[in-house]
């Protein structure tokens, strides 16, 4: 009975896929226009060289400043567990690792102040003259 049904199944599902036309007949009045006709989208291929870099250095600050949020949620973690210290060893692992995370966020914060300063440059930077 099982194996019945299943060759059914089958041989519907072959008799529908013949019956249907092929998706490459269909013609649809609503299709957009053909790639000629289409002005060339925005992709790294188009950009100029100027274009790149900046985008580059904006990716590079967005990363960065992903990275010190993290730092801040460690930070913030590592303040409860400090808060909630039961013996003396604890409560020093939590103030030494608290030293490190604010040591690291710190270098992590001037690192982003240099990097922000590199992407201004790039982004605002005159574009030099198209080459002919």
């Amino acid at each position: 009975m099982l194996r019945g049904l299943r060759l059914l199944a089958a041989a519907w599902a072959t008799t529908s896929a013949l019956a249907a036309p092929p998706a490459s007949a269909q013609t649809d009045a609503t299709a957009p226009p053909s790639a000629a006709a289409r002005p060339a989208p925005a992709t790294p291929g188009n950009l100029s060289r100027e274009e790149k870099r900046c985008n580059a250095a904006l990716r590079r600050v967005e990363r960065h400043r992903e990275t010190i949020a993290e730092t801040r949620k460690a930070q913030d973690a590592n303040l409860r567990t400090a808060e909630n210290c039961a013996t003396k060893r604890a409560c020093e692992q939590a103030s030494h690792r608290e030293r490190s995370l604010l040591a690291r966020r710190e270098r992590q914060e001037r690192q982003l102040a240099q990097l922000e300063a590199e992407a201004r440059n790039l982004c605002d930077a005159p574009t030099a003259a198209p080459r002919l």
